[in-house]
């Protein structure tokens, strides 16, 4: 029974984290700053801009969770492609 509470506590403190990780996610470029995209020139002569542009392809993973029957269920979801990834699985 102790090993099922530890489990649910870190599936719902995980859920918490993704919750509120996003929200500061969203909020990382400054609001004062305005935004100047670079020319031809500066992307063509520049080697800075081509740390930035690391897995282009990449695909984006989260945690999607659910709760039936007071049992909190966990599955992976491509956001990149909009598809699931696995089964359900009890966590």
């Amino acid at each position: 029974m102790r090993k099922r509470n530890k489990k649910l506590l870190l599936c719902v403190s995980t859920l918490l984290a993704l919750t509120f990780s996003t929200e500061a996610y969203a909020q990382t470029k400054p609001a004062d700053i305005p935004y100047t995209p670079p020319t031809t020139a500066q992307s063509a002569t520049s080697s800075e801009s081509d740390e930035y542009i690391a897995y282009p392809f990449r695909d984006i993973l989260g945690w999607r969770y659910k709760a039936v029957d007071g049992k909190m269920y966990r599955r992976q979801y491509n956001y990149s492609k909009q598809k699931w990834v696995g089964e359900w699985e009890l966590c």
